[in-house]
């Protein structure tokens, strides 16, 4: 399991699955094409960057990699040393497990709804299922309860992240089970020295979505950020039902603050922010339920510069590994018909992250861009380089950081 990168967890309470082991191996059809629009050049003592673009969006190309017929695909986590992809089918109560070597997909029956989980140092699994937070051991189907919700509230888990501080406590986040029902819920933090809930927003919300930190490279490619993105200092939240984005500054000693309006959705959009990841150049991925697209937005202003459409209304979240944006889907809601006009709801997507073009180990290659006040960094290569030149790549998700102890 990667070493845990900090203690703070945020949960956002949804329905958490999870119950006694099946496991049906399938292998997904095909292989992922490369992104649009992306080009590869070979040189000497090269790096590669995005191609520079106009205004707009760019668009990237999804392919179906996995038929896994989900009821409500939900909480994808990339496990960077097994390179596989683990995520939720909430509705369905089943842990999904997709291979990224041998392209082997496997599901397993939870013994109940769960809405997020989290790797546990050294092994395991840290789950928000319906009845609480919870330790989990997939292996042999062990159940240990950690702590219990708010009590008398319509509830059930939800979005939920571990945080990038030292050590990483978990954030579990609610969605409401009435829609109607709004302004009762609280944001909470697990801390993983105490194994408490922490309340730490300041005002209620009826669906937490889009939880995620601002994050800088993962160590190969080192990325200076504006000042403002610090590594972990900032977390995004959404009240889906409000269409739009918030950050706030972020420690684990103290509540959200500084709520500042990222994005917010059109008039003429439908649906709402679902899940999301950060990158390692700070943009942030995330999923539009109900909006047939996943978009990526600028970290310095919200803006949209890359946007994936769907054959399909529902995609819920998405997740990065070697390269590759996962994404997940729901197809619960959808009638007979629908589902017969939308077959890949429900399914495990994927889009090759472009990776740009090629430059040489030269001053002269490197644009001017110091006017733009970001910090530019050495490259492995030795070459200055700036941050929005440098390959879109993922981040390691945090692991909550306790020993599982079943």
């Amino acid at each position: 399991m990667a070493a845990s990168l900090g203690l703070i967890a945020l949960l956002s309470i949804m329905g958490c699955a999870c119950g006694a082991m099946t496991g049906e191996a399938h292998i997904p059809r095909g292989a992922m094409k490369p992104a649009a629009g992306s080009v590869k050049h070979q040189a000497e003592r090269c790096v590669t960057v995005p191609q520079l673009r106009g205004g707009g969006a760019t668009l990237l190309e999804p392919e179906e990699i996995v038929r896994c017929d989900n009821l409500l695909g939900e909480a994808p986590m990339w496990h960077e040393e097994e390179k596989a992809l683990y995520w939720l089918d909430i509705n369905g109560k089943k842990m999904c497990r997709y291979d990224s070597k041998s392209k082997e997909y496997k599901s397993w029956d939870l013994p109940e709804v769960a809405g997020s989980f989290a790797f546990a140092k050294s092994g395991g699994f840290l789950m928000g299922f319906a009845s609480g937070l919870s330790w989990y051991n997939l292996n042999t189907g062990e159940q240990k309860l950690i702590c219990a919700y708010e009590d008398g509230l319509p509830t059930r888990p939800n979005d939920g992240k571990c945080d990038r501080q030292v050590p990483q406590d978990y954030l579990p986040g609610f969605s409401t089970l009435m829609s109607r029902v709004t302004g009762k819920l609280c944001l909470w933090r697990l801390n993983a020295k105490t194994l408490e809930l922490e309340e730490i927003l300041d005002y209620r919300f009826r669906c937490s979505n889009t939880i995620a930190f601002n994050a800088h490279g993962d160590g190969t490619i080192l990325i200076a950020f504006m000042t403002l993105f610090v590594s972990g200092d900032k977390m995004y939240f959404c009240d889906t039902p409000t269409q739009e984005i918030f950050r706030f500054d972020y420690s684990p000693e103290e509540k959200l603050k500084n709520k500042v309006s990222f994005w917010k959705m059109s008039e003429g959009d439908i649906g709402g922010p679902d899940g999301a990841t950060v990158d390692s150049q700070g943009g942030l991925w995330e999923a539009q339920a109900g909006n047939w697209k996943v978009v990526r937005h600028r970290p310095e202003d919200g803006a949209v510069d890359y946007e994936i459409v769907l054959p399909f209304n529902n995609p819920t979240s998405c997740a990065i590994g070697d390269g590759v944006l996962y994404i997940t889907t729901a197809r619960h809601r959808l009638s007979e018909q629908e589902r017969k006009e939308q077959p890949g709801a429900g399914q495990l997507w994927a889009v090759k992250l472009p990776q740009g073009e090629a430059y040489s180990d030269s001053a002269s290659a490197v644009p001017a861009l110091q006017h733009c006040g970001i910090i530019t960094c050495t490259v492995t290569c030795g070459i200055p380089i700036h941050p929005c030149l440098a390959g879109i790549e993922g981040v390691p998700e945090p692991v909550f950081d306790c020993t599982c102890p079943i």
